[in-house]
């Protein structure tokens, strides 16, 4: 097979125009993704193809013969393999990766989300049924399952030996493809490409809320919130290794003191010895009745941990509740005894003055709250560790010389 790649001349613009405004219609959530992606003509390819570079290969005999529904529906779906990260997905699949066998789980996925909205496909486009498999599935699943030697059924595009989506759906790379620094149609850079996707993302959740407005497919709203969601970031790990820093620090405060001669033997003086003193650790627990008790519970053990193996004994702990004001604020004896019970406001102002008032001096105070309170406005003398639990935007109101950590919400 024989492609020629070219610009489009302008009866194909008209076409391709003609294309994309029926694409919008199907998902206008996609506008973004097809309108970036860089058409080119691909004369002998007999259907629509993607790079990793984002470029649009386009037969023009398809482009026409289709007509703007057929073709609107197959720009629906090769976008969708850029957007949904399907080259970068089989690399994740690791170098065992059946990439031919790949781009056939990538299509089922999106053809599936396409059906479902009521997006004309050619005759002839896979499906899930097509391979017993069940609707509603995920590409990794369903190449799963195809890789337990399901064969494609007879009369699908797939048996005889046609050309895929391109290595933008995750398959190998063409011959016909334009190399990254083809002047003519440049790729989009990778920097580029998840910007794209985050927005598109992002107009899928939007389009999704607007329930009078249409359906959006169960695939595509899984795929956006997972591109959305903020990083899987190892808390426990974080939080203990923030305790662990501060309570380090202070522990290496030391100054010289005559309370013990010193090594260094000078005649007829006497020199003082170095003084590192014991670390002193106050934890603070808002207890306005706004957090929920698995969280707190699992910050507490992670700072309990911490601080026992720094080797701070009990009496040099000092764990404070503390709501809105300094007269709701008690002492505890064990971490364990701290129960929330729901309180008015929250300011946790008052409750690391009490620990600072408290004796021994705490080193170290660590505050465990939702967030959602007021900040000293200086630093204060101790090291201040915050862990914001369940919500990520309240991080952004601790104050900048604190040790902020987020622990999520179960």
């Amino acid at each position: 097979m024989t492609v020629s790649v070219r610009e489009l001349n302008a009866d194909e613009v008209r076409l391709l125009t003609a294309a994309r405004l029926v694409a919008v219609e199907h998902a206008p959530y996609l506008a973004h993704a097809l309108f970036t992606a860089r058409p080119v003509a691909a004369e002998g390819l007999g259907t629509f193809a993607v790079d990793r570079g984002w470029r649009l290969y386009l037969d023009p005999v398809r482009l026409a013969g289709w007509g703007p529904g057929l073709a609107g529906g197959v720009l629906v779906h090769e976008v969708g393999h850029l957007v949904r990260a399907h080259a970068e997905r089989a690399d994740a699949l690791g170098p065992d990766c059946d990439h031919e066998l790949w781009g056939l789980a990538a299509d089922i996925a999106i053809n599936d989300d396409l059906l479902a909205a009521g997006v004309a496909l050619p005759e002839g486009a896979v499906t899930p049924a097509m391979f017993g498999l069940a609707e509603g599935g995920i590409e990794e699943a369903y190449y799963a399952a195809l890789a337990q030697h399901i064969q494609p059924p007879a009369g699908s595009d797939e048996t005889a030996g046609a050309v895929g989506c391109g290595s933008g759906a995750g398959e190998p790379a063409a011959s016909w493809e334009l190399p990254a620094e083809d002047l003519a149609a440049p790729a989009l850079s990778q920097a580029y490409a998840t910007i794209t996707r985050r927005q598109v993302a992002q107009a899928v959740r939007e389009y999704a809320a607007r329930k009078s407005r249409g359906h959006v497919p169960a695939g595509w709203q899984r795929w956006a919130s997972t591109t959305l969601a903020a990083p899987t970031v190892p808390w426990r790990r974080v939080l203990a290794s923030a305790v662990r820093r501060a309570i380090a620090h202070a522990a290496g405060c030391h100054d010289y003191a005559y309370c013990r001669p010193g090594r260094r033997r000078i005649p007829r003086v006497v020199t003082p010895a170095l003084r590192r003193p014991l670390v002193s650790v106050a934890v603070v627990i808002d207890t306005s009745g706004s957090m929920g008790q698995p969280e707190l519970d699992a910050a507490l053990a992670e700072v309990k941990g911490v601080i026992r193996a720094a080797g701070i004994g009990s009496q040099r702990i000092c764990v404070l509740a503390c709501d809105a004001a300094p007269g709701a604020t008690s002492r505890v004896r064990r971490v364990e005894d701290v129960r929330l019970v729901g309180g008015g406001g929250t300011d946790m102002r008052a409750g690391i003055a009490a620990a600072e008032a408290s004796h021994p001096h705490p080193d170290v105070v660590v505050v465990l709250t939702d967030g959602y309170t007021p900040w000293p406005e200086r630093p204060i003398r101790a090291r201040l560790v915050i862990a914001i639990i369940g919500e990520q935007a309240a991080t952004d109101q601790t104050p900048p010389w604190a040790t902020t950590v987020l622990v999520p919400a179960a």
